[in-house]
């Protein structure tokens, strides 16, 4: 598999895949960061670390489903939001060790579901917007739910 890896990706002017964005970040991770330590690369995942931070970014072709799973390490999966996204969110909203270790984002949609911390992921999204010009936002379902379940309050009233 190589960088034409994952689903095609429409904000871009240029040809460009999931594959292709999670290897570029690779290279900017190993080139451009100074404080980020490329651990292992492969066409599908990425762990890196950032001090003594660990994280993974990992394409999972399909939907959300084999991304539900709790983790040992923070982990990023790219994946497709599109088919069954109110049932990810409200699960992901749910179930507290799956929040916290797993970041669920759609390239396509441009949009996610995550609370976890992890700087790595942040450097992502950085480069998501330095290189593509694109910014990732929370799912509103996602919001939705955990504002239901009283984990986010919006200052409101």
């Amino acid at each position: 598999m190589g960088a034409e890896v994952g689903r095609s990706i429409d904000w871009s002017a240029l040809p460009l895949t999931e594959g292709a964005t999670l290897a570029a970040f690779a290279t900017h991770c190993e080139d451009e960061l100074a404080d980020v330590e490329v651990l292992e690369q492969s066409a599908i995942h990425l762990v890196a670390r950032w001090r003594r931070e660990t994280s993974r970014l990992e394409l999972i072709a399909g939907p959300a489903g084999p991304a539900l799973v709790p983790r040992s390490q923070p982990t990023l999966c790219l994946v497709d939001l599109e088919g069954g996204l109110e049932g990810v969110a409200e699960r992901f909203a749910a179930e507290p060790p799956l929040r916290t270790s797993v970041a669920l984002v759609d390239l396509v949609r441009l949009e996610k579901i995550s609370t976890v911390r992890s700087s790595v992921f942040v450097y992502f999204e950085w480069f998501l917007r330095d290189a593509y010009g694109v910014k990732l936002l929370t799912s509103p379902a996602f919001t939705r739910g955990l504002i239901a379940r009283g984990h986010l309050h919006l200052g409101f009233g």
